[in-house]
């Protein structure tokens, strides 16, 4: 597949030239993996709505991670969705407004790291956008850039903890290097909605201390953040540390008074069948409104993580609430 061809068509809104690609990738392997790199790279170069619940690259993150129990034979409607997500939304072509800057001018001017974070933390947008493309040219389009931005998103985890796992999981999936500013335009996007806190001083608890009563939770979205901020704590990032200082402290705030394992539901003698993909294509075949198919399929893939996790701490009945919405 072409770099980005399925993007160009897209941003052009030539829907129908994308069912070639659905068919080629209903064939698994190389061509539903170019498949799903190009619809996240897309999915983050929507324009975000004021407001909005979910940016679309949380929800084609989701759907990549559900796709990916069944990669052998990958489920249509699954990826038709991924076109649907992108249907009716603005899509920018960052890379072609930053090129069409001076790189050469830009590259020989002298630009510190420290001055971007500065900006960003005092909400000096004027002056983000305009240190932002000297640290990427002078980086050599390196993904730092966006590695910091998460950096001090993470200061709002509740704000912005949910988009930048989604966001790093996905550049993490098969990108390029021109995809490095798209990625990094995405964040800076979600971040310009309100001023950061200050940073957070390192917390006492682990998602692992938290892990055996996540189940008496019963607000989805702390059970979805909980599922994220635990895979970011996993992961392997250059900026783990400051990561985890900052989840360490929101799981204080979060969790501390309320840790305990008397609620948890076993399962009962016959659990109900956790086939994600199957569970997925029934949430979108519901034909809701695109928000809370979004809502259905984030906290469908925070419960498949967990449920991962804990073994026999069963997410049934979350599960079956999803499918009678």
């Amino acid at each position: 597949m072409a770099e980005n061809l399925l993007f160009n068509h897209l941003i052009n809104g030539e829907l129908d030239s994308c069912n070639t690609y659905i068919e080629e990738a209903l064939n698994g392997g190389d061509h539903l993996v170019s498949f799903l790199s190009e619809m996240l790279y897309t999915a983050a170069s929507i324009k975000g709505i004021k407001n909005e619940d979910f940016h679309p690259i949380i929800v084609m993150n989701c759907i990549k991670n559900i796709i990916g129990d069944n990669r052998q034979s990958p489920s249509k409607i699954l990826l038709s969705y991924c076109i649907e997500i992108c249907k009716d939304r603005e899509i920018i072509d960052y890379n072609k407004q930053v090129n069409d800057q001076s790189s050469t001018e830009i590259s020989n001017s002298s630009v510190f790291v420290g001055a971007l974070e500065d900006a960003i933390q005092s909400a000096d947008w004027e002056a983000v956008h305009e240190i932002m493309p000297k640290i990427y040219f002078v980086s050599d389009r390196s993904r730092s850039i966006v590695d910091t931005i998460a950096d001090l998103g993470f200061q709002d985890i509740e704000e912005n903890g949910l988009m930048i796992f989604h966001l790093l999981r996905a550049f993490n999936f098969k990108q390029k290097k021109s995809h490095v500013w798209t990625y990094a335009s995405c964040l800076i996007s979600k971040l310009k909605g309100r001023q950061l806190p200050k940073p957070s001083p390192k917390g006492k608890l682990k998602p692992d201390d938290i892990l055996e009563s996540i189940t008496s939770y019963s607000a989805i979205s702390t059970i979805v953040n909980f599922a994220a901020m635990s895979r970011v704590w996993e992961g392997e990032y250059v900026r783990l540390r400051s990561y985890k200082r900052e989840i360490s402290s929101w799981l204080d705030q979060s969790f501390s008074s309320n840790i305990t394992s008397d609620h948890i539901s076993k399962p009962s003698a016959n659990p109900l069948k956790n086939n994600f993909v199957d569970i997925a294509e029934k949430i979108i075949s519901k034909n809701s409104s695109k928000n809370i198919i979004s809502r259905d399929i984030i906290t469908l893939d925070a419960l498949r993580y967990l449920k991962n996790r804990v073994g026999f701490h069963a997410f049934n009945s979350q599960v079956s609430h999803l499918l009678k919405k």
